[in-house]
């Protein structure tokens, strides 16, 4: 019986650690995070698309994180390193580093393609 309670309480505890955010709190981060005007649109298509706004979401066949479900591959420890942040970082209710890893991804992938948002499956539902 205290094996079950036990369990519980930290299933608990890791579900607390995210939260779904409203596509205007989402909004209002990416403002305070200085995310340019005109992207908001697009990014918040992409976060509803990739997380339906929930901070811890995680896709473990694809190994995506966070809000805005940023790889594991390229761009976050283990094993990519791309935006020098922890994966697990990406999976709590502060999307600071989700929305500074984002535009470091978006960055690098316009230099390579004439659209930084490609490199989310999701874009071609957001234009």
């Amino acid at each position: 019986m205290n094996a079950i309670i036990l369990s519980l309480a930290l299933a608990t505890a890791l579900v607390c650690d995210g939260r779904i955010l409203s596509p205007s709190q989402f909004q209002k981060e990416l403002r305070r995070n200085n995310v340019p005007e005109w992207m908001i649109p697009t990014w918040t298509c992409i976060a509803e698309h990739e997380s339906h706004f929930d901070t811890a979401a995680w896709n473990r066949q694809s190994g995506d994180h966070g809000i805005l479900q940023i790889s594991e591959l390229y761009w976050c420890y283990p094993p990519g390193k791309g935006c020098g942040v922890n994966c697990n970082a990406l999976r709590n209710d502060d999307i600071t580093d989700d929305i500074k890893c984002a535009m470091h991804v978006y960055k690098e992938t316009s230099k390579m393609k004439k659209n930084g948002f490609s490199a989310w499956v999701t874009y071609k539902y957001c234009h």
